[in-house]
C-alpha cells in the first residue's frame, strides 16, 4: 500500500508529520503528479510550510524467512573509499551476516562473489546504485570485518 508522508513546519521551528494512505497507481509518474497537485492544494488551505513530501511504497517485496540461529547482534562492517572525496573513507554495516562469509580471523572477503554482489549496490556506476546515509557512493571497497 502506498503512502504520502508529509512534514509541515511552523514559524516557531516546530514540525509535524502526517501519513496519508494513497490509492494504488499504475505508474510512479502518476504518484508524482498526484503529490504535486496535492501540494498546491495544501498550500491554499494552510499557513504552514511543506518541509518535505515523501512517497512510501510498502510491500514491494514479500521478504524472506529467518535462518535458524540468525543473530541480529552479529554483524559486519565494510569500509570503502568515497567517490570524489580524495581518499576519505566510509563504512557500511550489515546486521546478521552469514557465518559462512566470515573467515577464522574475523575478516570478510570483499572479493567473494556473494559479498561483492551485495556491496556493488553502493558502488558508483553500477546499475543498482544505492546511497550511503549522507547521499554518498563508494568508488572502491577496501575491507570487511566482523563487528566486535
Amino acid at each position: 500500500m502506498p503512502y504520502l508522508s508529509i512534514s509541515l513546519g511552523d514559524s516557531y521551528g516546530r514540525e509535524t508529520r502526517k501519513l496519508i494512505e494513497l490509492e494504488e497507481k499504475p505508474l510512479l509518474a502518476d504518484y508524482v503528479t498526484l503529490v504535486a497537485a496535492f501540494a498546491t492544494d495544501l498550500q491554499a488551505v494552510t499557513d504552514l510550510s511543506l518541509v518535505r513530501a515523501d512517497l512510501v511504497i510498502t510491500g514491494v517485496h514479500a521478504g524472506f524467512a529467518v535462518t535458524a540461529g540468525a543473530n541480529i547482534d552479529t554483524g559486519a562492517s565494510f569500509v570503502g573509499y568515497l567517490t570524489g572525496a580524495n581518499g576519505k573513507k566510509a563504512s557500511l554495516k550489515l546486521p546478521g551476516i552469514k557465518p559462512a562469509l566470515v573467515s577464522a580471523d574475523g575478516s570478510v572477503d570483499i572479493a567473494n562473489v556473494t559479498v561483492a554482489e551485495y556491496l556493488a549496490y553502493w558502488v558508483t556506476g553500477t546499475p543498482n546504485d544505492m546511497l550511503l546515509s549522507d547521499g554518498e557512493e563508494i568508488s572502491a571497497w577496501i575491507s570487511g570485518r566482523l563487528d566486535k
